[in-house]
């Protein structure tokens, strides 16, 4: 029995033919908890999933333990790039997949179990819970010094009953070395093959004795920075610019293709129809008050005949002129394929950097000290400063501008021109990328993140141990957005000149050109915008309306336990062990933006406020594990499991969880084990935030058959529920007398959750209340039946299911000299969907396709494998890493030619909908350097990632695919370690 402080964990004994004198035996596994007869304690693991002492493998929950020795043998700096490497992670939040993203923490390393979403699972340092560093309530690996998390414990099942809400997908417990003696210390640099990609890692730990051994301090830190990848045009398989282009030659009245060609065309070269000249895609005319638009985007190409033909293929040279514009293939809506020459990249998505730089610095200090014989006092803070970006997305798009047609920067003969055709035109419609701006949106975020905590831990007679803890965790975000664009702008884009007639009293220069709006405010500050041609887009303009936005966030959290364990009694085959504790805890979050976020001044904000968020949480449980068998004619050993743990959340209510397990051993070579758990998880700040927006806006209403005003409420729900999930696995493990050193575990998993919390827009939830008679509730109706208030903020409203089977395995096979050790992790996924509140089953297993923006990735592959093969000697060794993401689906909306029932007269068929696979081969080198006096003190290593230089598949669309795919290409590390 171990204390929860520590998770538990009782370093195993090293091997005595270790390869590499400071690491961690070869015959420990780095995948896995090494084999161990259960009466030896001196090598039993307290596993993350259970409060009771088992070992990983004897575990009746699925533990897969990824020890230090996988970062030292394939060169990784940082533990939560490890982790996300094995399939049974999806690695929603790196650098890579956070190009795309203002946050509040841009640079996050965050972890998903299962493909369910990184809310859905837990995060835990020495068996605590550790503050929150985002809205959606995730913890940032960043945070946590690396080089002293001695390993990572990963429990792939719900675990709820053992530490709480939001376990449940699973667990990951980061177990800090609290025992080190010594110093070690790291440093290394990498690039990529292209130049770009540097990065710089320097790290050092150390520990030692005080008191005569009845203290001992630790102390780490380490430093990191990564430069990023550049734009999509830096690598082949992303400047090739495939996308999705709609087929011009599918009918959608008719549901015919009249071509030949499906309904949606991947294709290469696809490109906006804009540039910085401004093309000419529409007019408005005059029809009432309003006026209608008679030519859309769908009817732009040189064929229309909603405008007349002179106008027809046209932009506008630097002095408002129209002159013409090529037109590429397949022309559809604002997409085609390839460009006018005047387009110098993929206007709309370029500059956006491929991976996000990042830099992070993190630290600790603790120190344990003996009180008396029976109790121990442990003292620990942790500091850590992240910072990610700058990120940065499209120049200024508007697609398309509307122009008055007697605008000053519209020459006198486009005017003429334009009337000459049609005399009633009164405004043109111009798509335009103003690129010579550059890049907008370029937010970066920085986190500095607080943790403290105090404990003790003691023994009473009889074989019982005892511990108490506080922790106290603050994170302070913010987030500067640069080159934001305010609503102003379109004032701007709305020029006129100033005549006899309108200047009046407002002291306007006569023949000046002003914004409209500054004839009625002469003093409002409006400057005018030219948008015809490059560069004409005046830096006074450009510094009024792209402005810089923020947004600040503060989350805490306090927490305080009490644990007790001991064995009350035996049975015939040995201790029953119990474990009962309970625990409090606290989070809030809180955060403000800058005044025009706040007044709603942006065309689209990057940021927002969090209003005060609190959550509190009193909780107990009790755990019990029963034998029933040893070394019996039965079998070798039947142990059953139980726990329990009674939850009152406020504002969410009251829940019960529980887990239910069974570890039998009928012979010593083949362990059998089963768990059905009850697991919850409660709403993040940004879910149950109170910062609900109400809107009132036109929509259809079916009830009577008209257009109505609706007021929407979007955002936070402060009246949401626990979610409920159930979970059931199932496994055999298998360690062989006959094959020495050779351990696999195989698992399934089956993981329901019911009252998941989602959000849907006001027209579905109109709809399915009328076609469906559901989501009814959501609806509020005037007396006469019509809408009068639609819910569409977030809601328990949808239901989750993840199915699948994991493999751990590891073997070592001793040499004359050395051995070779081989670490495998695979991932097979049977089910992976989401089911909506109006039926709507989506799958996204068998899916590594994306949706044109990373965060639209939802996708997980059919199956995946991880193999680790290490060749080691006393002073030298040779790692090779090889990770293999199969061929899936482009988009699981969709039907190709390589799908049952696929037409080309179908309205999601497509061209091809397949993903090609990708193997990844890494290799790492280590070799040791003796000293004057012997002693291999130091070590010298160099890796090679991505050895045959793979880009992403060809069919994925523009950035591709950063969960799964490398996006970085060939790279290399070199680096140097000592300890001492």
């Amino acid at each position: 029995m171990s204390t929860p402080a520590s998770a538990g964990a009782q370093e195993a004994p090293p091997s005595q033919n270790a390869p590499l004198a400071e690491e961690p035996a070869a015959l420990q596994s780095p995948q896995a908890a090494p084999p161990a007869d259960q009466n030896n304690t001196a090598s039993d693991i307290v596993v993350t999933g259970s409060r009771l002492g088992r070992t990983g493998y004897s575990a009746p929950t699925p533990v897969n333990v990824i020890g230090d020795a996988r970062l030292k043998n394939l060169a990784i700096p940082n533990v939560a790039d490890a982790l996300n490497q094995i399939p049974s992670f999806r690695p929603i939040a790196s650098p890579a997949a956070n190009s795309f993203r203002v946050s509040g923490n841009i640079g996050a390393r965050t972890l998903d179990l299962r493909g369910l979403g990184p809310t859905r699972t837990l995060t835990l340092v020495d068996g605590r819970r550790f503050v929150a560093s985002s809205d959606n309530g995730t913890v940032d690996l960043n945070s946590i010094p690396s080089i002293l998390v001695q390993r990572t414990e990963v429990v792939t099942g719900g675990a709820s009953a053992a530490y709480g809400a939001n376990a449940v997908a699973g667990v990951v417990n980061l177990i800090l070395d609290d025992k080190l003696q010594g110093i070690k210390a790291e440093a290394n640099a990498g690039v990529s093959q292209r130049g770009d990609g540097r990065n710089y890692y320097l790290a050092a730990a150390g520990g030692t004795d005080f008191a005569d051994g009845r203290g001992h301090i630790i102390l780490g830190g380490e430093w990191s920075k990564e430069g990023g990848v550049g734009t999509c045009e830096t690598r082949a398989w992303c400047n090739k610019y495939t996308n999705y282009i709609a087929n011009p030659g599918y009918n959608t009245a008719t549901r015919t293709s009249t071509n030949g060609l499906p309904a949606n065309l991947v294709l290469d070269n696809v490109m906006f129809v804009q540039n910085e000249n401004g093309i000419l895609s529409g007019a408005i005319k005059p029809n009432g008050a309003g006026g209608t638009i008679t030519l859309g985007q769908q009817v732009l190409n040189v064929g229309a005949t909603a405008l007349p033909a002179a106008l027809r293929g046209k932009q506008f040279d630097e002095a408002g002129n129209l002159i013409p514009y090529t037109f590429g293939n397949y022309l559809s809506g604002l997409f085609q394929q390839l460009r006018d020459p005047t387009q110098p990249y993929l206007l709309g998505f370029s500059p956006t950097p491929l991976v996000v730089p990042t830099e992070h610095f993190s630290a600790m200090a603790r120190v344990n000290y003996d009180v008396s014989d029976a109790i121990t006092f442990t003292g620990e803070f942790m500091y850590s400063r992240v910072i990610g970006g700058p990120t940065a997305t499209t120049p200024v798009q508007d697609s398309p501008a509307t122009i008055d047609i007697n605008n000053p920067y519209l020459s006198a003969a486009t005017r003429a021109t334009v009337l000459a055709a049609d005399p009633t035109i009164t405004k043109l419609l111009v798509n335009s990328s103003s690129f010579a701006i550059g890049p907008v949106a370029l937010a970066t975020s920085r986190l500095n993140s607080y943790r403290g905590a105090l404990g003790l831990k003691g023994s009473f007679s009889g074989g019982w141990d005892w511990d108490v803890y506080y922790t106290y965790g603050r994170v302070t975000s913010d987030v500067r957005d640069e080159k934001s664009r305010l609503k102003e702008w379109n004032d701007g884009i709305d020029a006129v000149r100033v005549t006899a007639a309108n200047v009046g009293t407002s002291g306007l220069a006569l023949g000046s050109i002003v914004c409209r709006t500054t004839l009625s405010a002469p003093t409002n500050g409006c400057i005018p915008i030219n948008l015809f041609g490059y560069g004409q887009v005046s830096q006074a303009a450009i510094d009024r309306y792209l402005v810089t936005e923020t947004q600040t966030r503060t989350y805490e959290q306090q927490a305080a336990a009490v644990n007790l364990r001991g064995s009350p009694f035996s049975t015939w085959a040995g201790d029953v062990k119990v474990a009962v504790g309970g625990e409090w805890r606290r989070d809030t979050a809180q955060g403000s933006a800058d005044a025009n976020t706040l007044a709603g001044n942006y065309i689209q904000a990057g940021t927002t406020a969090l209003p005060f968020t609190k959550t509190s949480v009193v909780e107990g449980y009790l755990e019990a594990g029963v034998p029933l068998l040893r070394d019996s004619r039965l079998g070798k050993a039947l142990d059953i499991d139980g726990a329990a743990r009674f939850t009152h959340y406020d504002p969410f209510g009251d829940a019960t969880t529980w887990k239910g397990g069974v570890v039998y051993k009928p012979v010593q070579d083949l362990t059998f084990r089963v768990t059905r758990s009850r697991d919850i998880r409660a709403p993040t700040a940004q879910e149950a935030s109170p910062n609900a927006t109400t809107v009132t806006i036109p929509l259809a209403d079916p009830f009577i058959g008209q257009t109505t005003l609706q007021t929407i409420v979007t955002g936070g729900n402060p009246n949401l529920r626990l979610e409920r999930g159930d979970t059931f696995t199932a496994g055999i493990v298998l360690q062989p007398s006959f094959v020495p050193r050779f351990n696999l575990s195989l698992d399934y998993y089956d993981i329901k959750v019911k009252g998941a919390i989602d959000s849907l827009s006001g027209p579905v939830i109109a709809s399915a209340c009328k076609q469906q008679q559901q989501l009814c509730n959501l609806i509020t109706f005037n007396p006469n039946g019509s809408i009068n208030t639609v819910l569409s903020n977030f809601q328990n409203l949808s239901q989750l299911h993840a199915e699948g089977l994991e493999l751990v395995a590891d073997y070592r096979i001793p040499t004359r000299v050395g051995a070779v050790d081989v670490q495998l992790n695979g991932n097979y996924v049977i089910d992976l969907s989401t089911l909506g509140a109006t039926g709507l089953r989506t799958q996204i297993d068998d899916v590594t396709g994306n949706f044109g923006s990373i965060t639209n990735i939802q996708g997980v592959p059919r199956w995946r494998a991880d193999a680790v093969v290490t060749y080691s000697e006393p002073s030298w060794a040779l790692t090779l890493h090889g990770r293999y993401i199969p061929r899936a689906k482009l988009d699981s909306t969709k039907i190709g030619p390589e799908d049952d029932g696929y037409d080309v007269n179908l309205p999601n068929s497509i061209s091809t909908n397949r993903v090609d696979g990708r193997f990844y081969l890494d290799a790492t080198g280590r070799i040791k350097i003796p000293t004057s006096d012997g002693k291999d003190r130091f070590e010298l290593f160099i890796a090679v990632n991505n050895i045959f230089d793979k880009g992403e598949p060809d069919q994925l669309r523009i950035f591709g695919n950063a969960l799964y795919f490398d996006p970085v290409g060939r790279n290399f590390r070199v680096g140097a370690r000592t300890r001492f």
